[in-house]
């Protein structure tokens, strides 16, 4: 449970993340499918990622008490 929590909060914060970052200097002008593709693509594996690392370190300090 505490796992699908923090994808969530994950998800989330990656959305706000992604967000901010002008797609229109990689992509070129009028490519809107892509550029939708490119941030869900983006916005999945920084969660992913994030998210992965986050349960890590929760697992590293409940095996270290």
């Amino acid at each position: 449970m505490i796992n699908l929590i923090i994808y969530a909060v994950c998800i989330f914060a990656s959305i706000f993340a992604v967000s901010g970052i002008d797609f229109s200097k990689i992509i070129y002008q009028g490519a809107v499918w892509q550029t939708r593709f490119l941030v869900i693509l983006t916005t999945f594996a920084l969660a992913s990622g994030t998210a992965s690392l986050f349960i890590f370190f929760i697992d590293y300090i409940k095996s270290a008490i």
